[in-house]
C-alpha cells in the first residue's frame, strides 16, 4: 500500500476513540510527565485524524516533492498530544527521510500512530532515535523546544557545520487575542477553547487577551466556566493556579477565578502568565493592540480575532482555530515548503 493510503486508513482506525492501540497509548500518556489530561488527548487526537485524508495529502505532497532527498532531523517538543504530526507529515511527503526523536513528556502518542501506518502495510519512511543520536543523524534539523533547549541544540548543529539555511529553530512562542467587545456566546466559548485547551502549553495557546475597555468580563468568564465543565484543568495546574491567584491576592492585583480554581484571569499589562493563566489587557485604541503586536511579533505565533477585525489584518486568525491548525499551518510564519524544497 502507497504510503498516504496507509496514512489515511491508519486515520480512519485511529478515529475511533476506542480503538484499542489509540487507548492504549493514551493511557501510557496519561502516565508521562505532562499536562495531559483523557479528554485533551481526545481532543487532539480527533481534531489530528480529522485532516488525514487523501485530497489533503496528495494536494499538500505535490507542493512539497524535492529532486533533492536528505535526512531530515526532527527534534520534537512534547507539550501537545501527537504535535510531532505536522513535520512528520511534511518530511515524508517531500521525499526526504526523517529521523526523530520523541520527547520524554510525550513518548507514546506518535511512535503508536507509526506503527499503525505501518499496520496498514505502508513504509512509514522514519526511524525514531534518542535526542544525541539523531543530533548526529541529520542533512538537516527542525527543532522545537524552550529557547535554553534551542539555544544548546544550535551550538551542537552549528558545530557539526551544518548550513543555518538547513536550520529551522523554533524557539517559546505564545498567541493573544483581540477582541473588540461584539462577540456572542459561541465566540466567547471559542476563545475560552484557544485559551485553556492543553493548558496554555502550546505556542499557538492565547495567553494575552486585549479588550476594550468599555468590555464587561462576566461573559468571557462564563465561557471559561462552561469550557473547563467540559474540559476540566489537569491537577498540576489546578496546583499552580492556586499559588498564583494566592500571590495576586497579596499584592490586591485585579483577577477573577472560579472557587474550583479550574482557571484564573488577572487583568495589567501585556505579559504572558503560567498554564491557565490568561492576562487581559484592557485598550483605548486598536492601534495600542496593533503597536504591541508589532513591537512584540518575534515572541507571537498568532493573533486571534473575530471576523470584523479580521477584514483590516490579513494575517491574523479566526477564534476558535487555535487548537485547531490546518496540516499546512506556518509554524513562526514559515512554511514546510520553503525549507524543506531548496
Amino acid at each position: 500500500m502507497e504510503l498516504i493510503e496507509s496514512i489515511c486508513a491508519a486515520a480512519r482506525k485511529w478515529e475511533d476513540p476506542e480503538y484499542g492501540p489509540r487507548v492504549e497509548a493514551t493511557k501510557k500518556s496519561l502516565t508521562a510527565e505532562n499536562r495531559f489530561t483523557e479528554l485533551s488527548i481526545v481532543f487532539a487526537v480527533n481534531q489530528q485524524m480529522s485532516l488525514l485524508v487523501e485530497s489533503n495529502l496528495k494536494e499538500w505532497k505535490e507542493q512539497l516533492q524535492t529532486h533533492h532527498p536528505e535526512t531530515v532531523a526532527v527534534l520534537n517538543p512534547g507539550n501537545i498530544p501527537l504535535v510531532e504530526l505536522q513535520d512528520y507529515l511534511a518530511v515524508v511527503l517531500s521525499g526526504h527521510r526523517y529521523v526523530g526523536s520523541t520527547s520524554s513528556k510525550n513518548p507514546y502518542l506518535f511512535p503508536a500512530f507509526l506503527t499503525e501506518i505501518r499496520r496498514m502495510g505502508g513504509d512509514v519512511g522514519a526511524t525514531l532515535l534518542s535526542q544525541s543520536d539523531v543530533l548526529k543523524a541529520g542533512d538537516r534539523f527542525i527543532a522545537s523546544g524552550s529557547d535554553s533547549v534551542i539555544e544548546s541544540i544550535r551550538e551542537t548543529v552549528s558545530g557539526r557545520g551544518i548550513e543555518p539555511e538547513k536550520c529551522w529553530f523554533r524557539g517559546h512562542r505564545f498567541s493573544v487575542a483581540v477582541l473588540d467587545g461584539l462577540e456572542n456566546e459561541e465566540g466567547q466559548i471559542a476563545l475560552a477553547e484557544d485559551a485553556l485547551m492543553h493548558e496554555g502549553m502550546g505556542c499557538r495557546n492565547v495567553s494575552i487577551v486585549f479588550a476594550p475597555r468599555r468590555l464587561s468580563i462576566d461573559g468571557v468568564l462564563d465561557a471559561f466556566g462552561v469550557h473547563r465543565g467540559m474540559f476540566p484543568a489537569h491537577a498540576s495546574t489546578i496546583g499552580s493556579i492556586k499559588l498564583q491567584q494566592a500571590f495576586l491576592a497579596a499584592l490586591k492585583s485585579p483577577h477573577a477565578y472560579p472557587e474550583d480554581f479550574q482557571f484564573l484571569i488577572s487583568r495589567g499589562e501585556a505579559e504572558e502568565k503560567g498554564p491557565g493563566h490568561i492576562r487581559w489587557v484592557p485598550y483605548d485604541s486598536l492601534k495600542e493592540v496593533t503597536d504591541w503586536i508589532k513591537a512584540n511579533e518575534h515572541l507571537i505565533q498568532g493573533v486571534f480575532s473575530d471576523d470584523r477585525l479580521l477584514q483590516k489584518n490579513a494575517n491574523w486568525e479566526m477564534i476558535g482555530n487555535a487548537q485547531r491548525p490546518s496540516l499546512r499551518w506556518h509554524p513562526d510564519g514559515r512554511s514546510h515548503e520553503s525549507f524543506l524544497q531548496f
